[in-house]
């Protein structure tokens, strides 16, 4: 008698845990399914905006409003003394 019901506690135990694991992983699941889709839009805002904004529209932009190319002769390295 004692057996017969350490297994059926046992048994009562694996389905809860059963239970459990089934809903987490559906969790889960949902979660990796959301976090693809907030990939793929990412992507495609990223690509809208590389479409819209790209390197020789920033470059037009840039030369329009008065900055001009690095002259790296006249850049210097400062070293601080510590």
């Amino acid at each position: 008698m004692r057996y017969l019901l350490l297994s059926l506690l046992l048994l009562g135990i694996n389905y809860l845990y059963s239970a459990y694991s089934i809903d987490v992983s559906k969790e889960y699941a949902r979660k990796v399914s959301e976090l693809k889709k907030e990939k793929e839009r990412s992507l495609i805002l990223k690509a809208e905006l590389e479409r819209h904004v790209n390197y020789r529209t920033a470059k037009v932009y840039a030369e329009s409003a008065g900055f001009g190319p690095i002259d790296w002769s006249r850049v210097r390295l400062v070293k601080v003394a510590r």
